[in-house]
């Protein structure tokens, strides 16, 4: 094939010599011609001579190339439907090849279906047990219906769900006993509101357990049994005159008082952070006589912070300053 189309590079390229021969004895000619000169005749009809024989031998050569290209076409034709007819002869041999491939690949899949059976049994099984000891009750259950649908084991399956079962209730019992000690320490700890809460989600989880039943109602029976013991110890305050004690009990009693209740304390309460002032009022006086500075300081903060508006807490911002730079001389050992 290559060598044929070099053989026809060259004939082309001696064709086009030719002609260019032939043109150019033409132009010569003419030139001639033109001039009419009487020594010139001879070389005019050379001139002529030649290119006659150029186009001569051109339309000869011409000739013979077409002919040569036709032939060249012809057996390429025949070599073309040649190498289709061994493509087609190859694709029927390749369809038999993969239709055989795809016939051993389904029989593999179906023979590692049966070789690998008894190993996803085990998986799926092993993944069940690893569900139920996560506690994820709802995965493992959807992982046992795929053991009975897959396998068909119902014995193994039975198995499971006991298991399942048995370790779902201990997980909710403990769980159960976990927020019932939690909602009685909450009592302990007088914590009620919180404790309320607890109670409330344990009903909500367990509405038909008796041990949580028994919790319903017993935070505000016990809210207002401590209220009933603070109230006790607030007479017992007010009764011998126990200002301290008697203003840290109310301050306790400030979370489970009504508005009405308060009101009928306001008075005796007033009796008291009375009694505290005047009692803080005569420690500050002693400290600022004795010239204990620092205690006298402490104190007269202590009655700023606690009674604000009381003409006390005025006086004593008035000597707060000097309080203050006294206080420090004496730490820094300087006499007054």
């Amino acid at each position: 094939m290559t060598e044929g189309k070099k053989e026809n590079r060259a004939g082309v390229i001696v064709l086009g010599i030719v002609y260019g021969v032939a043109v150019l004895s033409l132009i010569l000619n003419r030139v001639f011609h033109i001039r009419g000169e009487t020594t010139l005749a001879a070389a005019e009809a050379l001139t002529f001579s030649i290119f006659i024989v150029a186009v001569s031998i051109g339309a000869v050569g011409t000739g013979l190339l077409m002919l040569v290209y036709i032939a060249q076409i012809r057996a390429n034709n025949m070599s073309l439907l040649e190498d289709f007819r061994r493509l087609i002869s190859g694709q029927k041999n390749t369809e038999a090849i993969l239709t055989q491939i795809s016939e051993s690949l389904l029989l593999s899949d179906a023979i590692k279906s049966v070789a690998f059976r008894e190993n996803d049994k085990s998986v799926l099984m092993e993944a069940i047990k690893q569900d139920i000891q996560r506690g994820m009750w709802e995965s493992a259950e959807l992982l046992l219906g795929e053991l009975e649908r897959r396998f068909g084991r119902r014995q193994e399956s039975m198995q499971l769900r006991d298991q399942l079962s048995h370790s779902r209730n201990v997980s909710l019992q403990e769980k159960l006993e976990g927020g019932i000690k939690n909602i009685k320490s909450l009592w302990m700890i007088h914590r009620y509101e919180e404790a309320q809460k607890e109670v409330d989600k344990l009903l909500q989880l367990y509405p038909n357990n008796e041990e949580v039943q028994k919790c319903k109602g017993q935070t505000e029976q016990r809210r207002e049994e401590q209220k009933r013991r603070l109230m006790e110890r607030w007479d017992a305050a007010v009764k011998n005159n126990d200002v301290e004690q008697g203003v840290e009990i109310l301050k306790l009693l400030d979370d489970y008082l009504t508005s009405e209740e308060a009101a009928v304390l306001e008075e005796s309460a007033r009796g008291i952070f009375r009694a505290k002032l005047h009692n803080m009022g005569v420690q500050f006086s002693l400290f600022v006589t004795e010239k204990k500075w620092s205690q006298a300081l402490k104190v007269g903060n202590q009655i700023v912070t606690e009674f604000p508006n009381s003409q006390m807490a005025q006086e004593v911002r008035e000597k707060i300053d000097i309080l203050k730079q006294r206080a420090q001389h004496l730490s820094s050992g300087q006499s007054e």
